[in-house]
């Protein structure tokens, strides 16, 4: 409950906040990019589409390299577990009483 009340009130602040800046968000900006390989001029940007942009980069990257770091530790936890599983496996069969 407390959740949703606090999202709520995020969500208007952030709403109220759009509103209240708009002609920042829709600001355009001349975009030139020149390298000896590849060339961009002039090409005109709304402000929120470079923020857009952005973010969506921003969290590619991070999935990504969160990813990643996930994985190698989930290799690892089944190498780990393939060995206690060996090791108790040798251990098991040395203290059967028949």
């Amino acid at each position: 409950m407390l959740k949703t009340v606090l999202i709520i009130l995020l969500f208007i602040v952030t709403i109220t906040f759009i509103f209240q800046n708009q002609l920042i968000f829709v600001h355009t900006f001349s975009i030139n990019y020149d390298m000896k390989i590849f060339q961009v001029s002039d090409i005109q940007m709304n402000n929120s589409i470079l923020m857009i942009s952005s973010f969506i980069l921003g969290s590619l990257i991070s999935l990504i390299l969160i990813g990643s770091s996930l994985y190698r530790k989930s290799l690892k936890n089944n190498e780990l577990k393939k060995e206690i599983a060996a090791l108790e496996g040798g251990h098991v069969s040395g203290n059967d009483k028949t």
